[in-house]
């Protein structure tokens, strides 16, 4: 990855339509490689391409990833970001240990309806949720 290519991360979230809002507000910072919208899905595919296994592709047809026929241009998520009310805490620990396993190294980046509140906004504002996505990315990054 070069310095001017965004950052390529994976989602995890219930909304489609919020999702692929979020993903545009992203960008050119943060690029959605993989998009997953159901924990069975997260948990064969999220640990698969978090570990560089580059022929996995998102099954819910989401990211840049799906998009790319080759599988050796295609890239693996440095992080994972969470998004939405609706995913209960099994969930994100069932994912994140099973990332953890296999891609030690990526991380977990959650935004919950309480970060929203705070933000200022009472709904699923994509605008917002980008810009929390983004201080969080930049905190883990003053941390390193």
């Amino acid at each position: 990855m070069d310095a001017t290519s965004p950052t390529p991360v994976a989602t995890y979230g219930r909304d489609p339509k919020i999702a692929h809002s979020v993903h545009e507000k992203l960008l050119p910072d943060y690029e959605v490689v993989h998009a997953c919208f159901d924990i069975d899905s997260a948990l064969s595919e999220l640990p698969a391409i978090c570990a560089g296994e580059l022929e996995t592709t998102p099954s819910s047809g989401v990211g840049a990833n799906s998009t790319e026929a080759e599988a050796s241009k295609r890239r693996a998520p440095v992080a994972i970001f969470f998004g939405g009310a609706g995913i209960p805490e099994d969930e994100f620990e069932r994912i994140t240990a099973a990332v953890r396993e296999r891609a030690p190294g990526v991380h977990f980046v959650r935004v919950q309806k309480r970060d929203v509140l705070a933000a200022g906004s009472f709904g699923p504002n994509p605008d917002v949720i980008a810009k929390i996505y983004r201080k969080k990315m930049a905190a883990l990054a003053a941390k390193a």
